[in-house]
């Protein structure tokens, strides 16, 4: 996904770093790229602060593969 994410953005900044000049305030086009990529932008970032799940430790597999009897 990351990869994926990474090639739009990069699409999409080229796309508005050669967007035709001159640009007028109104131009809803423009700004529909710049939200588009924020919000990609904002996606990314997102992902990146949110941990990675650990999964089991390999003493929690163990003891749930019946390695520890705790009667």
């Amino acid at each position: 996904m990351s990869k994926e994410l990474d090639a739009m953005i990069a699409r999409l900044s080229e796309e508005i770093r050669n967007y035709p000049t001159p640009i007028a305030r109104c131009d809803e086009q423009l700004t529909g790229l710049i939200e588009r990529r924020a919000a990609m932008l904002a996606e990314k970032q997102d992902a990146a602060e949110r941990p990675a799940s650990p999964g089991c430790s390999p003493e929690t597999i163990w003891n749930n593969d019946g390695g520890f009897n705790a009667a």
